[in-house]
């Protein structure tokens, strides 16, 4: 099993190390972290970041995706100012443009002799992230990713690891043994497995307060899945109990006009305050790990500073044991 920290590309990850690739490694070093899963390749400069470090590459995410790719402009509409601006985000008005795109950071990902790529399968409107009133069912963002995966890979030459990662919104939430036996069967690129979020997981169940109710969440979700636990080939692991929080804003919008342009300037801080990155401090989650016997352990942790962050890791490395 290695133990992974993600890295971004950005500035603001970038300038943490002085933009100076030795803290990097010192940093990776001290903290006996053996690779880097990385966000944002297409900036990935190798003067900044150890090339050697790099296991695998967090492709983008559009949170809100299937709305340009059922060419339902008046969807799109409601999250976007103009035909303009959707063209500026996805790069383009059809489909191509997002199959294009993950395929130019597959082929960085080559280049970088990443062993595994992470895929986010979900689908959400900025006014449902606070109402939770979805316009898709899981089934149709599923059916949608696998339709969009299968173009991607169709002419593609290469063996890399596509792992699928679960989220709270519709798509692969983990819930449905089902539906999750459905997708991956369906996904017809050989190299495929889970990349199982537990902190994503965790924001599934509104009716969580505890760190030992969530253990229990965690584990029983998992070994629900039967046979399919197989396809767990990596864990980002990090605890998120928002039950409280989410209940609250479900309250307050669920019978109120969302003003997208009012809650837009927020919906970064909304979400962390959803999906909260932090390690667990109660040692049963080495049973989860245990079950699951993953290859790839990435520690994915928001923090504020490298304090912080060493903070963090070294918390979940006394939880685990490790």
């Amino acid at each position: 099993m290695l133990k992974i920290m993600n890295l971004s590309t950005y500035k603001y990850d970038m300038d943490r190390y002085e933009n100076d690739k030795k803290n990097i490694k010192n940093f990776l070093k001290n903290h006996k972290i053996d690779a880097i899963e990385l966000l944002g390749p297409l900036e990935y400069k190798e003067d900044l970041i150890p090339k050697q470090a790099i296991k695998g590459i967090h492709l983008r995410h559009y949170p809100m995706w299937l709305d340009f790719w059922n060419g339902n402009e008046k969807g799109m509409l409601e999250d976007f100012k103009s035909i303009e601006d959707v063209i500026n985000y996805y790069g383009g008005i059809n489909k191509e443009a997002i199959i294009n795109h993950y395929i130019k950071e597959i082929k960085v990902a080559q280049d970088l002799n990443a062993e595994y790529v992470v895929f986010h399968v979900s689908h959400v409107k900025i006014k449902n992230c606070y109402d939770y009133n979805f316009t898709y069912s899981d089934k149709e963002v599923l059916d949608a990713t696998v339709e969009l995966v299968n173009d991607i890979f169709e002419n593609l030459d290469t063996d890399m690891t596509i792992l699928f990662e679960n989220l709270w919104w519709p798509g692969l939430t983990m819930i449905d043994e089902s539906l999750v036996k459905e997708f991956i069967e369906k996904i017809k690129y050989k190299n495929k497995g889970f990349m199982l979020d537990t902190g994503h997981l965790l924001n599934t169940n509104l009716e969580i307060n505890t760190e030992a109710e969530a253990i229990d969440y965690l584990i029983d979700t998992v070994n629900n899945l039967g046979d399919l636990k197989k396809y767990i080939k990596g864990v980002h692991l990090s605890k998120s109990i928002s039950s409280e929080y989410v209940k609250s804003q479900i309250l307050k919008y669920q019978n109120e006009e969302i003003k997208i342009n009012e809650v837009s300037d927020n919906i970064i801080f909304h979400i962390l305050n959803i999906d909260q990155h932090k390690p667990f401090t109660n040692k049963k989650i080495k049973s989860l790990i245990d079950i699951i016997k993953p290859k790839y352990l990435v520690y994915e942790f928001i923090t504020t500073s490298l304090d912080q962050l060493s903070e963090y890791i070294n918390i979940q490395d006394e939880t685990l044991g490790l």
